[in-house]
């Protein structure tokens, strides 16, 4: 598959605290960059081409994506929601994602970036500069399975979609058939699902086997998303691997390395789905 990743160290400084996801921050900073890919806006149904994470802290290692950065709704001591913004100003870490000529696209209008870039977001005037960038593909397509133990972790909030109907309601099921869907589909460039693709999904990412624990190391998240409130998953997925031979192992994999690269789950076009994922005996 024609795929790239590349991960940016930006600086971000916002003149007011900034009361929505940073998901759509970031893609209106990529949008304004690089006018031209406006066009592959991504369509209900339709598999995005791109994927354009949120903003994230610096992790401890070089390019490691640490927490996601964005305001969001929590409950006060009163039970009430209330929503908490976040202030932006310094170093922040982006994941840019999906099908080479669009990140190859993105990669040389950050690079020809050489001041600050003032965007206007909503009612705020948020700042941005390139400090670094780093294609990340070779990395994550080195990773290797080497146990029987896979851990998925949702490093942006996630949405789940329910593959078998269409459903405006938040799914929260840990199924590899749900939250590895897209990432198969884009494998096999599949861009719509049918019952074919459905059926083949179901054969290799059934060999994903869901743990009972991975409940208790998930939650939702309420964010701010176009006025409205989003509830996405965050936290830790383990599967454990059932396989029979080396090729069920590869395809697995390899479904995993795209994942990495474009994301999964919905809307990942405007931030949602970044993961990372480990294997472990």
């Amino acid at each position: 598959m024609n795929v790239r990743a590349i991960r940016a160290i930006i600086e971000v400084e916002a003149d007011e605290p900034v009361i929505e996801y940073t998901g759509r921050l970031v893609k209106t900073f990529i949008y304004t960059l690089s006018k031209e890919i406006r066009i592959f806006r991504g369509l209900r149904g339709i598999i995005a081409p791109l994927h354009i994470s949120p903003l994230f802290s610096l992790g401890k290692k070089d390019m490691e994506l640490g927490t996601c950065i964005t305001s969001q709704f929590v409950r006060n001591k009163e039970g009430e929601l209330v929503l908490v913004p976040v202030t932006l100003n310094g170093e922040y870490i982006i994941h840019i994602g999906g099908e080479k000529v669009l990140v190859d696209f993105i990669e040389k209008s950050l690079k020809n970036l050489n001041a600050v870039l003032a965007v206007k977001f909503n009612d705020t005037i948020v700042r941005f500069k390139v400090e670094k960038m780093e294609d990340v593909t070779k990395k994550i397509s080195e990773k290797h399975i080497n146990g029987d133990r896979i851990s998925l972790y949702l490093k942006a909030p996630t949405l789940i979609f329910n593959v078998f109907r269409e459903s405006r309601l938040p799914k929260f099921s840990p199924t590899a058939l749900e939250v590895l869907m897209i990432p198969f589909m884009f494998l096999h460039n599949q861009q719509t699902i049918d019952f074919n693709i459905l059926y083949r999904a179901s054969k290799i990412l059934g060999l994903l086997i869901e743990t009972y624990y991975s409940l208790g190391t998930l939650k939702p998240i309420l964010i701010p998303f176009k006025g409205k409130k989003e509830v996405a998953l965050t936290g830790k997925i383990t599967y454990i691997l059932d396989v029979k031979n080396e090729e069920e192992k590869n395809k697995i994999e390899q479904i995993l390395k795209i994942g990495e690269i474009i994301g999964v789950g919905e809307s990942r076009l405007n931030g949602f789905g970044t993961v990372v994922w480990k294997s472990k005996e």
